[in-house]
């Protein structure tokens, strides 16, 4: 008949929660500091022995705050065990007290919806050890997890809330890499407190990460509001226009006619363009909320650095730590390496969940990591220093025989836990391994996929462009059409009409007004007024308020395009070509042109003034001398 048992597994150790700092005395004595972290100790042991009926004598003393009355002289090594097990090493000479505490996994979170149920096999080693030295108390905790190789489930970091009673003692003063733990976040709002911030960074013995929270920008707003009347006459497309794919247009842009009779009732709607109306209110200044430092600090106290940088001081510290800080950006630190970062946006997405999210991710950082403990002495060589002080204060041959024994036995305890920890790096690197052929295998998947979704978008950024572009050409061409049906059919309401239309960007002379008037000749009236447009939209065009692609559009139904009258026809026919407006004489250098001689013919003589910012027109429709012919 085949055993019928139950296979035993290899034991793996890691540890989860680590922490290690400097208790220096505040306004009592060093002797006294080393008293109150024992204290503090032993009544969180009570506390979490509550239930316990025999409680084991040595941890029944005076609270914390009654230091004085207890004698450090009442200290003793012990051992007690009830389900749980609790040992106390207690080196007088050399100022060293060590405690830990083995128990099992009971679970996590019972009775919650977040409840864990307990993992078989499964054990916690929680030390706490404190060494007193010349001018300060080191203290060290840390909490080791054993459990079956082949466990797979989440071990959860336990801070041990004696931490917390430490860091809130009157008495002491906790530090570690020179930064005061007592909840609060380092404030930078000096160059002195960025020179701490520095100190923190550059030190290699800081285990915390630095949690870089970065204010908000404070900007200056001014509640300004501009009132306009738009004229429909007119019409500007903001964006950028080219005559490309007109052809692909959902519109038979030939069914468009432009007739010479006056739309009456548009032109009565029209309203003459007015200039912006500018008020201006006060200046107010805006800030974004900044995330919540002071709780995160309080949150993570035993974790990391929460440091707060004023708005005045990031680009200052930036240049030190290269660490690219932006207003309201959250910066992640540990040994001089960004761990993580995230955009103030990334943060308000859900700010409850990103503060969970970012302390569980601190948290769990010092798990499996390497840890500095300074000279802290934990259990294991708590007693192998024990043993080996009380080697040397015996004289008898047998006992000295029995301690090296002892110290025999503690040395393989050691090495089993070693080799325990050496399972858990092993799984942790065969993970790794498997894990980053994973992750090659997915970054191949994602790259091709990549690819896919890149030709995708570029087709529908295409086909997005393309829309828009039809979308703008529609929308011109359609205010073209209206603006069409508001030309004048009579040649003597041609200079009214542009003076009402197009004051703010034209000035009409006299003499164009007094040539349009003696104008005898044919002449094709919609023609005109489509140069009146194009001229308008070439003013535009020169006050950067409309963009080249717009002014070609304008001038596409006939061809417009300006032109100089040339240099030497300027100089031969000064006269001819020179207006005078107000109390200013103008070259009208530049010209439009439709139609030649055996045709009907228009020509539109003008220049850009500067100081108004319009353009001056001084002749009309005729063709004007030049040096190879008369008019």
């Amino acid at each position: 008949m085949p055993y019928i048992t139950t296979k035993l597994q290899p034991i793996k150790s890691y540890p989860t929660f680590q922490f290690y700092a400097k208790a220096v005395p505040k306004s009592v004595g060093l002797d006294i500091v080393f008293k109150i972290c024992i204290l503090e100790t032993l009544k969180w042991i009570r506390t979490r022995l509550n239930d316990f009926p025999d409680k084991p004598p040595q941890i029944m003393v005076p609270e914390p705050e009654m230091y004085e009355s207890f004698s450090i002289d009442s200290l003793c090594s012990f051992s007690y065990s009830n389900g749980l097990n609790l040992d106390v090493i207690y080196i007088e000479k050399k100022g060293i007290w060590s405690f830990r505490i083995t128990e099992t996994d009971m679970g996590a979170n019972l009775g919650s919806p977040n409840e864990r149920p307990p993992v078989s096999g499964r054990t916690f080693d929680t030390e706490i050890s404190f060494v007193k030295q010349k001018d300060h108390v080191e203290a060290g905790i840390r909490t080791i997890c054993s459990e079956p190789s082949d466990s797979t489930a989440d071990c959860e970091v336990f801070r041990p809330t004696v931490l917390k009673a430490l860091a809130e003692n009157p008495y002491i003063k906790l530090t570690h890499g020179g930064f005061v733990i007592d909840k609060s976040p380092l404030e930078v709002k000096t160059k002195s407190d960025a020179e701490r911030l520095f100190s923190l960074y550059e030190n290699e013995e800081l285990n915390f990460p630095l949690v870089i929270v970065c204010d908000t920008e404070t900007r200056e707003v001014r509640t300004d509001i501009s009132a306009f009347k738009f004229d429909e006459t007119s019409f500007s497309y903001k964006g950028s226009l080219s005559l490309e794919n007109v052809s692909e247009l959902p519109v038979d842009l030939s069914s468009f006619s432009f007739s010479n009779t006056q739309n009456t009732k548009n032109e009565k709607s029209k309203k003459t363009r007015e200039k912006p109306v500018l008020q201006k209110n006060d200046v107010k200044k805006e800030k974004a909320p900044v995330f919540d430092y002071k709780t995160l600090a309080d949150k993570l106290v035993g974790f990391a650095v929460v440091a707060f940088i004023d708005e005045t001081l990031i680009k200052y510290i930036d240049k030190k730590l290269q660490a690219s800080l932006e207003y309201g950006k959250i910066v992640v630190i540990r040994n001089k390496n960004i761990i993580d970062s995230f955009e103030h946006k990334e943060q308000n997405r859900d700010t409850d969940k990103f503060f969970r999210e970012l302390r569980s991710e601190m948290i769990a950082m010092p798990k499996r990591k390497q840890y500095y403990f300074g000279g802290v002495v934990f259990h294991s060589d708590a007693k192998l220093k024990d043993f080996h002080t009380k080697r040397h204060e015996t004289n008898s041959l047998e006992e000295q025989c029995h301690i090296y024994r002892l110290e025999l036995d503690e040395l393989r305890k050691q090495v089993k836990e070693l080799s325990q920890h050496q399972t858990d790096m092993q799984q942790t690197a065969d993970a790794l391994r498997s894990a980053q052929k994973k992750a090659e295998s997915l970054q191949k998947e994602l790259d091709a996929k990549q690819a896919e979704f890149d030709i995708l978008r570029e087709n529908a950024e295409q086909k997005q462009s393309a829309y828009q572009k039809s979308s703008g050409l529609i929308a011109f061409y359609k205010a073209q059409i209206e603006t069409a049906s508001s030309f004048p059919t009579r040649k003597d309401d041609v200079c009214d009409w542009i003076e009402k239309q197009y004051s703010d960007n034209i000035i009409l002379t006299s003499r164009a007004r007094s040539e349009m008037k003696k104008y005898s000749g044919p002449l094709d009236i919609v023609s005109l007024c489509d140069g009146i447009v194009f001229i308008d939209a070439y003013a535009r065009y020169r006050k950067y308020s409309a963009t080249e692609e717009e002014l070609q559009l304008y001038a596409e139904r006939n061809n417009w395009e300006v032109q100089s009258c040339g240099k030497e026809t300027l100089r031969v026919r000064k006269s001819d070509y020179t207006v005078t407006y107000g109390d200013r004489q103008y070259i009208t250098d530049l010209h439009i042109k439709h139609g030649v001689k055996t045709e009907e013919l228009i020509r539109i003589y003008f220049c850009w003034d500067d100081s108004s910012k319009k353009v001056i027109i001084g002749s009309m429709p005729e063709h004007l001398a030049t040096v190879k012919q008369n008019t």
